[in-house]
């Protein structure tokens, strides 16, 4: 079985990562990005319903 390789991150997109503050906003900037859940997962060494919860639940509005 072959390892597969994730999506390459720029400098500008890896600084950018790195100042997300939370695990779910790093999951939305890698969505916003287009990468797969499980290469989302595997990028951030968490479970795949992780990432999918937070890609399948509204962003709560703090002003609320």
């Amino acid at each position: 079985m072959t390892e597969k390789t994730l999506p390459k991150l720029t400098k500008d997109h890896t600084t950018a990562l790195n100042a997300c503050p939370t695990t779910s906003a790093r999951i939305r900037y890698l969505t916003s990005l287009d990468w797969s859940r499980s290469d989302i997962a595997a990028k951030l060494n968490i479970r795949y319903q992780h990432v999918r919860n937070v890609q399948i639940t509204p962003v709560k509005d703090p002003r609320k």
